[in-house]
């Protein structure tokens, strides 16, 4: 089990052949904002007392892509004699999901805008936006012509490979439909447009994430409920919304992603830890919370600061099979 514990920040900055540097010990802010349709997740940083030479390489243009690392080193694990020298395979996208560490990517994309100041106080800034996936969205046609008979699958494989120049690959794939078109159709335009309309054809919604293209299903779900309560992230109190939904504010948890689940299980805390009022023999109030259950995650919002006390994601979700209890009426409620 991870731990929330000595916070991990990570800025990659790299050029067009894949090569580039790291910057891991400097002051920065950063707000990531990932919401579900074909809107691109944008992140904006700030980051503070870069040497000049680094920020010149930056404002010129020499790196054209960031990555950015964030969530939780944890405690360091004790390693036991048997543990010496053994190797263990790490997921080139998620090196920080194991031994009590969670940490991971949380945002790639393109440079789009940077800009440097300086504060009142000495301190100098350099503020970088990027957008995932900016050039193919901004940039990447498709001329050619499909003869009759194709399908909609086979406009997916040009759409994508309208995208290769960008070094977009597939991902998540729909269920396509079966249709056969009777006609050929000359395809000429961006491709974005295109992708829409793929994925209306599929009853679908696709986005550009981390070099990837990702279509989803209307059923589709990035991962399986992660459990969120205040022992383990969650912050303050969830705010209801309209049509059963929660807005909640939580730790940075790379494991938390768009179109994921989460379970709210907040009652959990009160069912294993002592309750010192029923210790002593005095009435507690405390009980399942009426907003506990299972939630899509349709917006997540990061937000960041390594010197300050910001490091949270506040979530936008949905009820998926959310277990709702009603509130205790207090005056029809039994005396103990």
């Amino acid at each position: 089990m991870s731990q929330n514990w000595l916070r991990h920040f990570e800025l990659q900055l790299l050029r067009a052949d894949g090569g580039g540097i790291k910057l891991s010990g400097f002051k920065a802010t950063f707000k990531v904002q990932w919401f579900s349709g074909a809107a691109p997740k944008v992140a904006e940083l700030k980051i503070y007392n870069l040497a000049p030479d680094t920020a010149n390489k930056i404002i010129d243009k020499e790196f054209s892509k960031i990555r950015l690392f964030a969530g939780y080193d944890g405690l360091t694990p004790v390693i036991s004699e048997s543990e010496v020298g053994v190797i263990h395979e790490i997921s080139p996208d998620d090196p920080g999901l194991r031994g009590g560490r969670n940490y991971g990517l949380i945002f790639s994309g393109d440079i789009r805008i940077t800009i440097d100041g300086r504060d009142s106080t000495p301190d100098t800034w350099l503020l970088v936006q990027a957008i995932d996936g900016h050039e193919a969205l901004s940039y990447a046609t498709i001329s050619a012509t499909l003869s009759k008979g194709y399908t909609v699958k086979d406009m997916y494989d040009l759409a994508l490979a309208g995208l290769k120049p960008y070094n977009i690959v597939g991902g998540a794939l729909p269920d396509f439909p079966t249709t056969i078109f009777p006609r050929g159709y000359t395809f000429h335009g961006k491709v974005s447009s295109y992708l829409s309309q793929i994925a209306k054809l599929c009853d679908a919604s696709w986005e550009l994430l981390d070099d990837r293209l990702e279509m989803y299903g209307k059923d589709h779900i990035a991962h399986p409920p992660v459990p969120l309560n205040s022992a383990n992230g969650l912050t303050g109190m969830p705010q209801s919304t309209t049509g059963a939904g929660i807005n909640a504010t939580c730790l940075i948890n790379p494991n938390i992603r768009l179109m994921g689940q989460v379970l709210l299980n907040e009652s959990s805390i009160y069912q294993t830890a002592p309750d010192l009022n029923t210790l002593t023999g005095r009435s507690t109030s405390q009980g399942k919370s009426n907003k506990d259950g299972v939630y899509e995650v349709y917006g997540i919002t990061y937000n960041g600061d390594t010197r300050g006390n910001d490091w949270y994601m506040n979530l936008m979700c949905r009820a998926k099979g959310a277990n709702d209890l009603p509130e205790e009426n207090p005056q029809t409620k039994r005396p103990t």
